[in-house]
């Protein structure tokens, strides 16, 4: 027998080496998660710029001074995450900070929307008004897990650490409240969520973040950071929420549904006869339409009917659960459809935000096309705003009237 050559144990520990990294490398990239970086609008709480600025618009309600350049971290994180998610937010020119209607989503229209819906409420610090924000009453579209809080005073504990990753890979945002050093801005009494950041991704053990505070008061865009480099410094979470939201829009095929209002008014006083209509590009096969309204206060309804085919002016019921606007699919064709029929009654003034929607009957959830409006209910008694055109019809038409009953008195005093 003969012996093998230093050659071949040379080449075969070679060999050796080489199958030990592919087996090394191979088994780190089975067990690997992909480490993303969501494409989230950014924003500048800050922003002052030009007419269509938002940093100086005032947050709250009932006399809270807070504005959102100083205060408003936490509502454009949040505005950041609903753009993410595609959400549009509407809001009348009666109850908009800008006098104009507005439609989509910056930190001005969820601030607008949150004041009229119930989104602010009182904080145990405030010297007046309502402040805070209510997190119960933000826009529906998307939902939050509970808080979760990081025990960690360097950095982020292992639970922590597993539960933001898994939000991540399935492209889920987290909105974290954070602090620097001891104290914040140099509060001496408040430790904890200083500021309000956006967590968009992960590379390695750095985690990628939106800092929602630029200091350029020019730009409309949040600062793209780490969380150990924020604008205040290395930043340590302290409570966290992950925000769930529907998938990017789906129009199935080019479907699109709008949501009308007639009259087409921004506000509707008392006793308003208000058509509620759609209107639908194709015709399509049966689907679940949903009908959902936001009152004021922001608490949210379903509407639906008791009968497949009602009158349009049949009672439009209420409930917090989920459920179709008609108690099976329906056949729609392309057109208009006055779907209710109502005068305005007992509603609460303010605003009142509705959302119409088409799904799949055989995948509840999946949305096929969908809209919003709003409109105001104005408190009876209160003044309307008379557009100057309005005005001059009406003032046209009084002096016509007052000629014509002066004509009238002369000619009948002259034939007497």
């Amino acid at each position: 027998m003969s012996i093998p050559s230093n050659r071949f144990f040379r080449s075969l520990r070679t060999l050796t080496s080489l199958i030990a990294v592919f087996l090394l490398c191979y088994s780190q990239l089975a067990g690997a998660e992909p480490e993303p970086r969501l494409l989230i609008p950014s924003y500048n709480q800050a922003y002052q710029d030009d007419s269509d600025y938002w940093g100086g618009l005032p947050m709250g309600i009932g006399g809270c001074t807070d504005h959102i350049a100083t205060a408003g971290c936490l509502v454009t994180a949040f505005s950041m995450v609903l753009d993410y998610y595609e959400v549009e937010l509407v809001i009348p020119a009666t109850s908009s900070s800008t006098q104009e209607r507005q439609r989509g989503m910056n930190p001005a229209i969820l601030n607008d929307w949150l004041r009229g819906h119930g989104g602010y409420g009182y904080c145990p610090h405030d010297q007046g008004g309502k402040c805070c924000l209510e997190w119960n009453n933000l826009p529906p579209q998307v939902d939050l897990s509970r808080f979760y809080e990081n025990q960690s005073e360097s950095g982020i504990d292992p639970e922590s650490r597993r539960i933001i990753d898994r939000a991540l890979v399935t492209g889920k945002p987290v909105i974290a409240g954070v602090h620097w050093g001891a104290h914040c801005h140099g509060s001496r009494t408040k430790t904890e969520d200083c500021h309000w950041i956006v967590i968009t991704g992960k590379t390695g053990g750095t985690y990628w973040i939106i800092d929602p505070y630029n200091r350029d008061s020019t730009s409309k865009e949040g600062i793209q950071t780490t969380l150990a480099t924020g604008v205040f410094g290395n930043y340590i979470i302290d409570r966290f929420v992950v925000v769930s939201g529907p998938v990017p829009k789906y129009f199935h095929d080019g479907l699109r549904i709008e949501l009308l209002f007639e009259p087409e008014s921004d506000g509707f006083l008392p006793g308003d006869l208000q058509r509620r209509l759609f209107r639908i590009n194709r015709s399509c096969p049966p689907v679940a339409l949903y009908s959902r309204v936001i009152d004021p206060q922001g608490m949210i309804y379903y509407t639906y009917y008791a009968k497949q085919f009602p009158d349009t002016d049949a009672e439009l019921l209420i409930t917090r659960k989920k459920t179709a606007l008609y108690p099976h699919p329906i056949q729609l064709k392309s057109g208009i459809h006055e779907w209710n029929r109502t005068r305005i009654s007992g509603d609460a003034p303010g605003t009142w935000t509705w959302e119409l929607w088409i799904e799949d009957p055989n995948r509840p959830g999946r949305r096929l096309a969908s809209d919003i409006a709003s409109y105001t209910v104005i408190r009876k008694g209160a003044q309307l705003v008379v557009s100057p055109d309005i005005f001059a019809v009406g003032t046209a038409a009084v002096l016509a009237l007052a000629i014509t009953v002066a004509l009238y008195v002369l000619f009948a005093t002259n034939r007497g």
